[in-house]
Order: C-alpha cells, then structure tokens, then sequence
C-alpha cells in the first residue's frame, strides 16, 4: 500500500510458506486443504454451471454466514445462495484464473484454518471496430460529467488514451494479471469446506477508485454498505474488544510517525508467524516486515466502517470483514518528482524501447489525471482479518488489505 502514486511493477508475488509454522497441525490437514483449494481451482478451470449445486455443497459451508468479497466494490456476496452467483458469473464472464496451488501459507487451529496464496487472471483484447465504438462512447459519457471540473475530464481522456490507443503489432493479446487469494476453512462433518474469501487485484499507480475522481465511486461504496446492512440486521453486533482491536489499528498503528515492535506484539500473535497482505499482494511476514509496513503508511489515515463490519468466530478463532477510507495528500510537485523518478527508472528497464514509451505515457498520464482532482485523496478499502486470543485478548494472525478493482483497460497493468 505504502502511499499513493508509487509506480506498480506487475510481477507475481509468493506468499512464502512457513516451513516450521507450529500451527499447522498435521501435514495431513495441511494436505486436505490443499486438496479442496485444488477442487476450487478445478471448478474455474472446468466451468461447469451445470454443475455449480454439488460444487458449491462440496467446497463451501452451507450457511448464512459463508461469504466471498470479491475483487469489486459491491461484490460482497453473503450467503450461501450469494456465494453461488458469484461463482457463476465468474464463470462465465470472468478471465481464465490460476491459483498457486504449490506456494500456499496453511495455518491450522481447533478445526479452524486460514490460507493466502496467489495466482493470476488472464485477461483477452481484441482489435474491433466495436472496441473503438465503445471507447469513444466512454469518453463522450465523460465529458458530460457535471461534477468533473474541466481539467479533470481533460486528464481522464489522455489516460484512457494512453491505455488503449497504443500500437500494438497482434490483433488478439493476452495478459496475466496478478490475483490475491486469502480465506478461512473450517471443519464439517470431518471435511475442510470454505466460510469465507477474499479476492483481489493489485492497484496499478494510483488505487482505481477515489471518491474526488468520480461520485459514482462513493454510491459503490454506500451500495456495499446496503449489502453488509441486510446481513446484519440479523445479527448482533459487533464484539467490544474486536470493535477496540480495530479502533488500535485505525489510531495507534496507522498514520503514526513511529511504531515501535513493542507496540506491534501488542497487537500481533508474534509468536505465531503474523503477516500482512498489502494491496500490491506483497505479504509482509514477521513483526520487522509488519512494523516496515505501517512506517511506509505513516503518511495516511485509516478510517473503518465498523458499523457495517462482518465478524465470524468459531472455537476461539475470529474472522473480521470491513471496509473504510484511507486518506493522504500529496502536492502536484511530489506528484511530479515522483512520475520522473519512476521515468529515469524505466530507461534502466530490460524491456523494448518501444516499451519503455508506454510505459512512460502510461505514468505521465496517470499523474495528469490524479493531479488533476486536487492534493487530497479518499479511496475505499477492504480488509480480512484473522484474529486470535492471546494472553486473554484478541490480537491479529493476519491482515489482507485490496483496493477495489474497477478498470479493466488493456495496458493498465503489464502482463506477468
């Protein structure tokens, strides 16, 4: 996550497996969770929609509380009828996706476990007129915004430009784009199944969503509260000391100038290999890696949405949904030192000249169209967390932080 504006390299991050995690039980279990994430695999690969009852009743808890958040904002699918809809138009709309079934982070405790992985998403663009259509129809939808200023509309235009109107030798292109996959399993009937999972897409420059950049994007957000509210209207709310450990997280470790590793043991299961998952899908492991990470988010503010936060606990282990507000600024000039660092960079890149251009228009053009909406910046964020008593109270396994996904432009993120 680290700040806004850092130039994302599209290279396909690992989550290291703890080869001594005393939380893995047995490598029998390990290995069953392995198995179902294969299964899960197998159903995208296969795309069966005629088989999607017996998929969904043999790899996911057949229960109101199961649920899957999505790479979108909006796409938090509650229940277990919700859960199955997502996974048919996945199927049916969505790239081919990949799972690392091979660098999988297992823990496993009282018949509770949670995992991280990575993988990718294949993505096809094609040369069609209608392409072409639809692209203009975008910008002229655009100009007509009324809330944009007109320096704003102007930058939006010269980056959609700079992603799709670049010369490109094939007419049909692949990409790989880098995935984010985290979620908990609990035990039923004697057989791992799936309670809940997050999916998600690293930011390219700039997050996709940014509420100065468009009021569609704060309508999403207070739509996916909607969602959360339905569910919640039934149940009870949230625990005192989960709703504190969140407040801690909000005030004590985001947007403070100097976290000391005292204060990360406070609030991390350090003897029990915590990490993070940043927005870039890099995953940050141990409490040196963990206290690296909120020192590059010192600049920002946190601010959850507790009252539509979705909690889960079972045998002593807790998961936690929520979304909130991360908030910075940045001045043009920083904006600007930080596209010609990035640019002196990309002259060192093992990559074609021609390449290079893109890429150069591509970070110019994003810059233009951030700056372009002022020095203050509101984007929505989702997080998962695990969490765990320790010494009689809760302190977080693990963290998974996305921004939402919105745009699918061809040259947006490189390919892997």
């Amino acid at each position: 996550m680290k700040s806004f504006g850092i130039q994302y390299l599209n290279k396909l991050s690992e989550i290291p497996v703890e080869k001594n995690n005393m939380l893995q039980e047995s490598n029998t279990e390990s290995l069953e969770i392995r198995e179902v994430l294969r299964q899960f695999q197998a159903g995208y690969t296969k795309r069966d929609i005629k088989n999607i009852d017996d998929y969904v009743k043999e790899l996911f808890i057949k229960s109101d509380d199961t649920y899957v958040l999505g790479t979108g904002t909006g796409e938090l699918f509650l229940g277990i009828e919700q859960v199955k809809t997502l996974l048919k138009n996945d199927w049916e709309y969505w790239g081919d996706v990949n799972i690392d079934l091979e660098n999988i982070h297992i823990d496993i405790e009282n018949e509770v476990a949670w995992f991280a992985t990575t993988g990718t998403v294949k993505y096809t663009f094609q040369d069609t007129e209608e392409r072409y259509d639809n692209y203009i129809n975008f910008i002229k939808n655009k100009t007509k915004e009324s809330e944009l200023t007109g320096k704003q509309k102007v930058a939006f235009i010269n980056w959609v430009l700079a992603l799709t109107y670049h010369q490109r030798i094939d007419k049909q292109r692949e990409y790989l784009w880098a995935l984010g996959l985290s979620g908990v399993l609990l035990k039923d009937n004697g057989k791992w199944k799936f309670a809940q999972i997050h999916f998600s897409i690293p930011k390219s420059d700039f997050p996709d969503e940014r509420f100065e950049n468009s009021k569609e994007y704060i309508i999403n957000y207070n739509n996916q509260n909607a969602i959360a509210d339905k569910y919640l209207n039934s149940k009870s709310q949230i625990d005192k000391e989960i709703k504190s450990l969140l407040e801690s997280l909000e005030t004590e470790l985001f947007g403070q100038q100097y976290i000391s590793k005292e204060l990360i043991s406070k609030y991390f299961t350090i003897d029990s290999a915590p990490y993070i998952i940043e927005t870039d899908n890099k995953c940050c492991i141990g409490a040196e890696q963990i206290k690296e990470f909120f020192d590059m988010n010192s600049g920002t503010t946190l601010a959850l949405d507790l009252e539509h936060a979705i909690v889960s606990k079972q045998n002593g282990i807790t998961w936690v949904t929520v979304c909130g507000l991360l908030k910075g600024s940045l001045t043009e000039e920083k904006l600007y030192e930080r596209v010609l660092d990035e640019i002196d960079n990309l002259f060192q890149a093992n990559i074609s000249s021609k390449d290079k251009l893109f890429a150069i228009h591509r970070s110019v053009s994003y810059v233009l169209k951030e700056s372009a909406a002022g020095e203050n910046y509101t984007c929505p964020i989702r997080l998962t967390a695990v969490v765990k008593n320790c010494m009689e109270r809760p302190v977080f396994q693990n963290i998974h932080f996305s921004f939402p996904c919105y745009w699918i432009f061809e040259g947006k993120l490189d390919s892997l």
